[in-house]
């Protein structure tokens, strides 16, 4: 019988995994305990630090530093971390008397910065396909449903080895929005991104509601990814709705989300979260309209009830089937949440927020004119088309067909009625599965849907979500 030979050195048996984000605190830095094991033939001190794999530096006051020596050669410390990365771990032994220290363990690839968790159904899964470019980068790792870290590539979401069946999405995963947030975000504030997917493809909001209990099953499955990643987050990423997108859940669908949010940062702190208006759905039917005008509505409504949440628009985007934002459409959806998350959280002066409706009145006597005034307009509004099709009225009698629409100004839409309003009028803006989206600003980003405006004599009020369900537009009729 032959037995392993012992060697003198150092032995990490307990601390970060290689390519780990881990989640930084309020003051920017991370408290990291490591723990191990020594083996040497005289008494010895093990020693640690933190340094840059990019030049291999010493990570201000990480430098060696003496661990606690226990009982039977075992050894513990703490570090406290700042942000950056990419970050190597070592350990060494210094043996009392010796010129030389003996080699010990080391991890590689850690960092420190932010880990943002990724909820939703097959849009936040990511089913985008086709060539674009979008290559790894250092700093950007993601937590596999296989719980092991790993950089990030595409697909961010992968089945292989997972622990997770809960979300184990059988759809075909492949460019998501999520490397591309991690890479600009990593650019724009010099922190690292973990990412936690934890979404699944066809999934509707009363799995992830709390207060369903068991019913909630991808809600306690992603509170399971997140104590296994470490425990702690920055922040939501969350893409939702296709499923919810009917009458039976749409018109309570922002009650229910914001109950969920609420639940979130009971559980982690006000944290942020940064959700997409829906994209378009080919094929959908005339009677799914009205359903798919509340929903975007609702999720525009979150951003304005909920503080700290942002929505991005999505209705430019191209797809890759009837219902899914393709490759290239996806790196932009990622880079325009990695602009709401630089603009709300990481606090750059840039304009993230996307332009949205401000109010709605008639702009004369008649009510054969109306004027929507548009707020967050990045320089100037344009239309793409020459005759423009993005709005649709309703008033006592039906629906009100739109003469022409012009941008007048900076921020407002002048648009002239065949015919003048009679009673309450009611304007919706880009209604519909897949609706004319022509309304950009100078970054070229489409405004966001909205639904149920009223237009009145001095400005705009909401129509409540679920209501006029008499007054649905029909397809046909507003084509």
């Amino acid at each position: 019988m032959t037995t392993e030979p012992v060697f003198p050195g150092v032995t990490i048996t307990s601390g970060p995994a290689p390519w780990q984000v881990i989640q930084r605190n309020p003051d920017g830095r991370a408290d990291v305990t490591l723990e191990g094991s020594w083996v040497s033939d005289a008494p010895g001190t093990v020693e640690v630090r933190v340094a840059s794999e990019c030049d291999n530096s010493p990570v201000p006051g990480c430098d060696w530093r003496d661990a606690e020596m226990l009982d039977h050669h075992a050894w513990t410390i703490t570090l406290s971390i700042p942000t950056g990365g990419l970050y190597k771990i070592e350990t060494r032994l210094r043996n009392q008397g010796a010129e030389w220290r003996l080699t010990g363990d080391k991890i590689w690839h850690v960092s420190v910065g932010d880990v943002w968790v990724i909820a939703g159904q097959s849009n936040a899964v990511g089913y985008g396909h086709g060539p674009v470019v979008d290559p790894a980068a250092f700093g950007v790792s993601v937590f596999g449903v296989n719980e092991v870290w790993r950089l990030a590539t595409h697909p961010v979401f992968d089945t292989t080895g997972t622990r997770h069946p809960a979300n184990r999405d059988s759809g075909w995963m492949d460019v998501s929005p999520w490397l591309a947030f991690g890479k600009e975000v990593l650019a724009g504030a010099g922190v690292p991104i973990g990412l936690i997917p934890t979404a699944l493809g066809g999934s509707a909001l009363s799995s992830w509601e709390p207060a369903k209990g068991d019913e909630a099953v991808l809600y306690w499955n992603m509170l399971e990814h997140i104590t296994a990643a470490g425990g702690k987050v920055a922040g939501m990423l969350w893409y939702q709705g296709e499923s919810d997108a009917g009458e039976s859940a749409a018109p309570t669908y922002l009650e229910r989300f914001t109950a969920m949010i609420e639940d979130f940062r009971t559980r982690f702190g006000d944290l942020p979260a940064i959700t997409a208006q829906l994209n378009r759905y080919l094929d959908g039917l005339p009677e799914q309209d009205k359903w798919w005008g509340v929903l975007r509505e609702a999720q525009r409504q979150a951003a304005r009830s909920i503080p700290g949440l942002a929505v991005v628009p999505t209705l430019d985007l191209v797809l890759s089937d009837a219902i899914h934002t393709g490759a290239i459409g996806n790196v932009i959806l990622g880079q325009r949440f990695a602009r709401a998350a630089l603009g709300m959280v990481y606090g750059a002066e840039i304009p993230w927020k996307p332009a949205d409706v401000e109010n709605a009145a008639f702009d004369n006597s008649e009510r054969t004119r109306v004027r929507i005034s548009f707020e967050n307009v990045v320089d100037h509004l344009i239309f793409l088309q020459i005759k423009p099709n993005d709005f649709t009225f309703e008033d006592d009698l039906g629906v009100v067909p739109v003469e022409s629409a012009r941008v007048e100004g900076a921020s407002d839409v002048l648009i002239e009625l065949a015919r003048p309003a009679s009673g309450t009028t009611l304007c919706h803006n880009m209604l519909g599965c897949d609706p004319p989206c022509s309304l950009r600003d100078h970054l070229q980003r489409p405004v966001l849907a909205f639904y149920g405006i009223e237009v009145t004599a001095g400005g705009a009020t909401r129509q409540p979500l679920g209501d006029g369900a008499d007054s649905a537009v029909d397809t046909e009729e507003k084509l």
